[in-house]
C-alpha cells in the first residue's frame, strides 16, 4: 500500500492530470500486491486475493472519485463586486456612515487566510458605521464570492497587499484605515511596510505572527470538545478529502485538478464550523462561518508564497498610529502581539478579558469602545499593556518573542 501511495504522489510531482496518477498510483500498488500474493500464498488463495483485489478497487475508486456535494453561500445582502487592475473581482460589502463621515474610510481585512465572512462580521462592523465611518469589508481572492484562481500557486502574499492597493483605488480613498482582523494583520503589516502613505491609521487584531511560520493547527485543536474535534477528524480525513490536501503539499495545480474549489470549500466550510467553539472564551450557541477558501488557505502561509516579506525593518521606521487588541483566551500567541507593538514608534495595545480570538464578537461593548476611541484620536478609555509578558489570568499560548 505503501509503494502505491509513493508512486501516486511522486506521478502527482510531475503531472497535475488525475487520470494518470491515480492510475500510476494504483497500478503499482496493484503490481506489488500481486507480486506479494505470488510470493507468500498458496496458490489455492490466489482467486480469494484477486477477489479482495476487486473489492478494494470498488471501494477505494468510490472513495476517492466520488465527489462532496458542491455547495457555494449565497451572497450577502448588499454585495457588490469590484474588478480591480490585478484582475482580481473581489466582492464587498460597504456600510455607509451615519452622520458627520470621517475623510478616511475604515477597510476590514479578513482572517485565515481564506476565512471569509463579510456578513457575519458586518453585524458587528455596523457600530463603526454608526460612529461616522465608511466601512468596507472584502472576500479577499480565493474566497468568499471573489475570484477563484485556475493556479492555486497565483495565491500570495505580494498578489494579496496588490489586491488591497488595487481596492483603495477602486472605492476612490486616498487614504484608509485599516483593522486587519488575525491573517489580516499580517496582510495590513505587509500593506503599510509597502503603501505607508496610503493608510491614516492602523488597527491588528487577535494578530497573527507578521512573517514566517503561522502553523497554529494544534492551539487551534487544543480547547475543542471530543465532538468538535471528531467532527475536524473526520472531515479531515475523509479519503478524497485528505487525498486533495496531500496533492496540494507536493503540486497544489495536481491538487485542483482532482478536487475543485466548489468541492473543496464546502469541506473546509464544515471544518471551519467543528473549529468555531476554540474562537471564544465562552462559545456561543451557533455560528456563521461563512464561506472559506481552501485552496488560498492552503497556499498563502508557505514560504514560497510570502516571497520573503518580512515588514519588521519597514515599520519601524513610520510615525503612523496603530493599536493591537488581544484577548484573554486567543489561540494566538502572546508574542505575535507583542511584536506588532513593538515594531510600530507609535502603537499601543489593549487587553481584553472574557475574549477569545473573536473578540469582536464576544466583547463587542469593549473592542468598539476601543477602536473607536482609537480612530477618533481619543485618549483610549483602558489601561495599555506595556510589558511583554501577558497578564494574570492569560490562557492563551505564549509563544516567543520574535
Amino acid at each position: 500500500m505503501l509503494v502505491g501511495v509513493g508512486g501516486f504522489v511522486a506521478t502527482a510531482m510531475l503531472t497535475s492530470r488525475p487520470a494518470l496518477f491515480l492510475t500510476a498510483g494504483w497500478s503499482i500498488f496493484a503490481i506489488c500486491y500481486g507480486g506479494a500474493i505470488s510470493v507468500i500464498a498458496p496458490r489455492r488463495y490466489w482467486p480469494l486475493a484477486v477477489a479482495l483485489l476487486a473489492v478494494l478497487s470498488v471501494v477505494g475508486g468510490f472513495a476517492l472519485l466520488w465527489p462532496a456535494t458542491e455547495t457555494r453561500q449565497p451572497p450577502a445582502p448588499g454585495t457588490e463586486w469590484a474588478t480591480l487592475r490585478t484582475g482580481s473581482r473581489l466582492a464587498y460589502l460597504r456600510l455607509a456612515a451615519v452622520g458627520p463621515r470621517h475623510a478616511a474610510p475604515v477597510v476590514f481585512l479578513h482572517g485565515g487566510p481564506g476565512v471569509a465572512n463579510i456578513e457575519g462580521d458586518a453585524e458587528y462592523l455596523r457600530r463603526l458605521a454608526a460612529s461616522g465611518y465608511d466601512v468596507y469589508l472584502y472576500d479577499q481572492l480565493g474566497a468568499g464570492g471573489s475570484t477563484r484562481l485556475a493556479d492555486p500557486t497565483g495565491y500570495t502574499l505580494p498578489r494579496a497587499v496588490a489586491d488591497l492597493d488595487a481596492f483603495r483605488e477602486a472605492i476612490r480613498a486616498p487614504k484608509v484605515d485599516l483593522i486587519g482582523y488575525s491573517w489580516g494583520s499580517r496582510l495590513a503589516a505587509a500593506y503599510l511596510s509597502a503603501h505607508a502613505d496610503h493608510v491614516s491609521k492602523v488597527v491588528f487584531v487577535s494578530p497573527d505572527r507578521m512573517a514566517g511560520d503561522n502553523s497554529n493547527l494544534v492551539n487551534l485543536l487544543g480547547p475543542l470538545d471530543a465532538a468538535h474535534l471528531w467532527a475536524v477528524l473526520r472531515q479531515a480525513f475523509e479519503p478524497r478529502a485528505f487525498t486533495a490536501w496531500v496533492l496540494a503539499q507536493v503540486n497544489s495545480r495536481a491538487a485542483h485538478a482532482f478536487a475543485g474549489d466548489a468541492e473543496m470549500d464546502a469541506r473546509f466550510r464544515a471544518i471551519i464550523a467543528a473549529l468555531a467553539p476554540a474562537l471564544f472564551c465562552h462559545p456561543p450557541d451557533g455560528t456563521n462561518g461563512g464561506d472559506p477558501g481552501f485552496y488560498a488557505n492552503t497556499m498563502l502561509p508557505r514560504p514560497e508564497a510570502q516571497r520573503g516579506i518580512d515588514p519588521h525593518a519597514s515599520l519601524r521606521r513610520l510615525d503612523t498610529p496603530a493599536l493591537i487588541v488581544k484577548g484573554q483566551c486567543d489561540y494566538l500567541s502572546w508574542a505575535s502581539a507583542v511584536d506588532y507593538r513593538d515594531a510600530l514608534p507609535h502603537a499601543s495595545m489593549v487587553y481584553v478579558p472574557e475574549a477569545g480570538h473573536e473578540l469582536f464578537a464576544e466583547q463587542p461593548d469593549v473592542f468598539f469602545a476601543a477602536v473607536v476611541a482609537f480612530l477618533d484620536g481619543r485618549e483610549l478609555p483602558f489601561a495599555t499593556v506595556t510589558q511583554s509578558s501577558p497578564p494574570p489570568g492569560y490562557k492563551g499560548p505564549t509563544g516567543e518573542n520574535h
